[in-house]
């Protein structure tokens, strides 16, 4: 998992940074607010933390702009700040959950990775259903249509799960191949292949194409 972090405070910073480690979490950390909205254009991140300090307000703004320019990624406030307005303001301007320091770094944890799944998936139960009448089982990772399982390879799942993960978003081939890259570096002509497979076997209206632009899959709505 890949996560944003806006803190200007070192000491916390690091707790952050270490605690996460272990849990196979990438994180990158800024101290300038002017740079995070165009970080998240440049990198898929997972979830942003951004943190709300007085004399600066700036994580309220990013936030907001996120959010109306339509990027669905989860957002966690946290913020030493008591007035309720903060809160208040932090919520309506889109974010997925919010903290007051001080407390405990499992805690933060734990909200991390339900904002994480949630916004994802935008759904609490374990079945997401997609167009063209797929459905993709959380809980077991399997794609299937008409009750029958779709039989993939290890990295054609992962490219499904990937896309699943950013439904409804575009993902570029470049990006792709990035993520596929963890265990043995993987190239745009090798993602493209898995691609075309996948559409051989589910037909070609599971994962779109957009020219010029890269791939997604879209949700649809259980009759």
């Amino acid at each position: 998992m890949r996560i944003l972090l806006l803190r200007i405070e070192k000491e916390l910073t690091a707790k952050i940074v270490k605690h996460f480690k272990p849990c196979d979490c990438s994180i990158d950390v800024f101290t300038d607010a002017s740079k995070v909205f165009d970080a998240i254009y440049e990198k898929i991140y997972d979830v942003v933390i951004l943190t709300i300090e007085a004399p600066d307000f700036s994580a309220l703004e990013i936030t907001k702009q996120i959010r109306e320019n339509k990027i669905r990624i989860p957002i966690i406030l946290i913020t030493k700040l008591l007035d309720f307005d903060y809160l208040k303001c932090g919520y309506e301007f889109g974010c997925s959950d919010y903290l007051r320091e001080p407390f405990e770094l499992e805690e933060l944890r734990y909200r991390l990775f339900q904002s994480a799944r949630h916004c994802h998936f935008d759904t609490d139960e374990n079945i997401l259903y997609l167009n063209d009448k797929f459905i993709y089982d959380l809980n077991k990772y399997q794609l299937s249509k008409n009750n029958l399982t779709i039989n993939l390879t290890s990295k054609e799942n992962k490219i499904i799960q990937y896309l699943v993960k950013r439904v409804c978003r575009c993902c570029t081939v470049e990006e792709i191949a990035e993520f596929l890259s963890e265990d043995k570096e993987v190239n745009c002509s090798t993602v493209r292949m898995h691609i075309k497979r996948i559409r051989d076997k589910c037909g070609k209206h599971l994962i779109k194409c957009i020219k010029g632009v890269g791939y997604r899959i879209c949700r649809d709505i259980p009759e």
